[in-house]
Order: C-alpha cells, then sequence, then structure tokens
C-alpha cells in the first residue's frame, strides 16, 4: 500500500497569496493618501489616488479569487486522482 506525505487538509501557505495581499495593500495606501489629499484641499490629487486605489482593490480582490479557485481546483483533482480505499 503506498502512502502520501501531501496534507490536503492544511490551508495554503501564505506566500501563495502574497501577490493579491499585496496590490490590496498598496490599494489601502492609495486611500490613505486620497483622504490626506482632500483633507489638505488638493482634490484632483485625491480624485487620482482614489482612482489608483479603486482599480487596485479590485485587480487584488480578482488576485486573491482567482488563487483561491486555483487552489481549491487542485484539491478537488487531487482527491478524484487518489481515491479512498
Amino acid at each position: 500500500m503506498r502512502r502520501t506525505t501531501r496534507d490536503t487538509t492544511a490551508p495554503s501557505r501564505g506566500s501563495d497569496r502574497s501577490p493579491g495581499l499585496v496590490v490590496v495593500a498598496a490599494a489601502v495606501l492609495a486611500f490613505v493618501v486620497c483622504v490626506t489629499n482632500f483633507a489638505l484641499g488638493e482634490a484632483h490629487a485625491g480624485v487620482a489616488a482614489a482612482i489608483i486605489g479603486l482599480l487596485g482593490f479590485g485587480a487584488g480582490l480578482s488576485w486573491l479569487a482567482m488563487d483561491r479557485r486555483r487552489i481549491r481546483d487542485d484539491e478537488r483533482n487531487w482527491r478524484m486522482s487518489h481515491p479512498a480505499r
């Protein structure tokens, strides 16, 4: 009987999601810059920072969703190719 050492119930490593989390963190920073610019009376810079923040936030969340879908599909395929006995 062959045994595997892969644990499919373990959560994904943090390094798998780090690009998406970095993009979301950059979007949060853009929102902080946006609020600061509005507080200082710089409306044009505030709007530009808000646009960049919204685009970055959408991209980061999409990246995280894509990674989660890929991980879930890999887990499902592994279970299908290794049936329980």
